[in-house]
């Protein structure tokens, strides 16, 4: 009796997908142990650098409600492209632009809105390449990559900034999303199963405005809400008093990111 052999686990999309999620998480937690320095940097005030923060965490949540859809209509290549290049514009307009505090405002938006690309990319790329148990798998490895690096991007950033300067770190992402693009041109397949279709921005509108008023979808987004917002008073606000309260440096607060994490 013949046996069907189980069908083997190719990898590729797999880390591919690990990669590019790992550039959304990077561009939230490296660059918190440089905001004391960025404040003195730039002689801004805390409130003010702390929306360095903000400004990636609203764009990086908002833009993946316009990812999703399109990446269905258009195609998963294309829309890694544009997100990973509005990124790539996002950092290199916070390195040219560093001395001006409402450019690199600007810049972390854009970073924001590009890295938005990234969550959604990764799950799609997974769930195109895999099914069952396989998926499952490929899923599980997705998820410790989003938990792991929140934990060691302040490490780098936190060395980084330390020994080189704060500037250094947006010169590490650029670097770090530089090669992420060109293995993703090169290398990550159209994985869409079907032909692509015409994106349809007016019926996504009236989906998002059909699902705003249902109770379920509000008790639930409620929760997330405040826990998000909860995250980013604790990310920009520990920085600050780890910094300059106990009188550490980048470098050591971003080693004690590991166990705040881990806590």
């Amino acid at each position: 009796m013949n046996k069907t052999k189980p069908k083997s686990f190719n990898k590729t999309p797999m880390l591919l997908a690990m990669m590019i999620i790992a550039t959304g998480q990077v561009g939230v937690s490296i660059y918190l142990p440089s905001l004391p320095l960025i404040s003195e940097s730039l002689a801004v005030g805390h409130a003010d650098v702390q929306m360095l923060v903000t400004l990636f965490l609203v764009g990086f949540g908002l833009s993946q409600l316009f990812y999703g859809p399109l990446s269905d209509a258009i195609g998963r290549r294309p829309v890694f492209i544009l997100g990973q290049g509005v990124y790539l514009m996002g950092t290199l307009l916070c390195i040219v632009f560093s001395d001006h505090f409402a450019v690199l405002e600007f810049g972390r938006l854009l970073q924001g809105l590009g890295a938005g690309s990234a969550s959604v990319l990764g799950r799609s790329v997974l769930r195109d390449s895999y099914d069952g148990k396989q998926l499952t798998k490929a899923l599980s490895y997705i998820s410790v990559t989003a938990s792991v690096m929140p934990i060691i991007a302040p490490v780098f950033g936190g060395w980084i900034a330390f020994h080189l300067d704060w500037e250094a770190v947006f010169v590490f992402v650029l670097v770090y999303l530089v090669a992420i693009f060109t293995l993703g041109w090169f290398i990550l397949p159209e994985t869409l199963p079907y032909a692509p279709r015409a994106f349809k921005p007016k019926q996504v509108m009236q989906t998002y405005a059909k699902l705003i008023v249902n109770p379920q979808v509000i008790g639930s987004a409620s929760y997330n809400w405040i826990s998000y917002l909860s995250a980013v008073v604790s990310l920009s606000l520990f920085p600050f008093l780890m910094q300059h309260e106990l009188g550490l440096t980048a470098a050591e607060y971003g080693s004690i990111m590991i166990i705040h994490q881990r806590d």
